[in-house]
């Protein structure tokens, strides 16, 4: 079997049937890997071969249709956010992924407005499950059509939806104890270094929440720098110049760590001391805040653990073998403090 692709375009199942002298319909069983049927080993291998040699790949769609059936899971995430937590999420995404036959199907959505930048969201794409990662909104507008609800979803979130279950992390509380035990240490004027579009647009935002329950909660008044943007230059500048225009802290609470760095900088190049005029607390655990010269404290989540369950979940619904009602399961943080904090 020496014949060779010259045709352009796409190599069809009628070019390996060709090339193998079978019929179509064996050529679909043989790539199909259908063992119902009863085949001589040879023909199989005649056709394996043609389509080896014709680079030959199955149309996922017309497989999907088939078998009901695509092996593909999609991930739904921002892509105005280059943090490494969704990094490590795909990381240990992927691992579960390869472990368990399927392939992933990486969906960038736009923050701010839970879709695709071009506006849609990508509700006719053949998956058999879906895991969204900061993108619960999405989803909920998603099962807005009421022609998705076959579809499994695993929300990394809150946000709860029909046929889907719920992952999430504490922020919430971990941050309200963080800020707490920055003022039980007598810091009375924390402040919350967030971006801007959280202060513009998402009141109700779990780390802005907590942290102004906790400073309410001691009778302290809540006070927030918004930056530009999560990374540390942006929170460095904005908490240079608030710094500049006379304004006074004993604490900085950032939105991420890559924002506690930011404002550990900007604190060091006032003059000040960390901790002991201004201690420095983040979220993320990123190696940025271990590796700065006053290593920042932060509040670390269970990245591995977080995946794998929400794996299972969503595994467990595209099998069919998961309850009716939806399921939350909440994993706790953990408090990594360092010298930014201690005295």
């Amino acid at each position: 079997m020496n014949a060779r692709n010259d045709k352009p375009g796409r190599v069809t199942l009628r070019d390996v049937a060709a090339l193998a002298g079978v019929s179509v319909q064996t050529a679909s069983h043989v790539m199909a890997g259908n063992m119902t049927v009863r085949l001589p080993e040879s023909t199989r291998e005649r056709v394996r071969a043609a389509a080896a040699t014709l680079h030959y790949r199955p149309n996922r769609h017309a497989v999907a249709i088939r078998r009901g059936k695509t092996d593909v899971i999609g991930i739904w995430m921002p892509i105005n956010r280059p943090i490494i937590t969704y990094l490590r999420m795909l990381q240990a995404v992927s691992e579960c992924a390869n472990s368990s036959g399927y392939e992933l199907m990486i969906v960038g959505l736009d923050r701010s407005e839970a879709v695709r930048p071009n506006g849609s969201i990508p509700a006719d794409w053949p998956v058999d499950g879906i895991m969204t990662i900061d993108s619960g909104k999405a989803a909920e507008r998603y099962r807005s059509d009421g022609s998705t609800l076959s579809t499994p979803i695993c929300v990394l979130g809150l946000e709860q939806v029909a046929n889907g279950d719920r992952v999430c992390w504490d922020l919430r509380s971990s941050v309200e104890q963080s800020v707490k035990t920055m003022i039980e240490r007598g810091r009375t004027r924390v402040v919350h270094v967030t971006p801007r579009w959280i202060m513009d647009g998402f009141p109700r935002e779990q780390r802005r929440l907590a942290y102004t329950t906790a400073m309410e909660e001691a009778g302290l008044e809540p006070r927030f720098i918004p930056c530009d943007d999560e990374a540390s230059p942006g929170a460095h500048e904005a908490v240079a110049r608030w710094l500049a225009e006379g304004n006074t802290a004993d604490g900085f609470f950032g939105f991420t760590d890559t924002c506690a760095v930011g404002a550990a900088k900007a604190t060091l190049k006032a003059g000040l001391r960390i901790p002991e005029d201004i201690a420095v607390w983040g979220v993320g655990d990123y190696p940025t805040a271990m590796d700065f010269n006053v290593p920042i404290s932060t509040i670390s989540a269970p990245i591995t653990p977080i995946i794998q369950h929400a794996w299972q979940f969503l595994i467990e619904r595209i099998e069919g073998k998961a309850p009716d009602e939806n399921r939350l399961h909440m994993f706790p943080m953990s408090f990594v403090e360092r010298d930014s904090t201690l005295v």
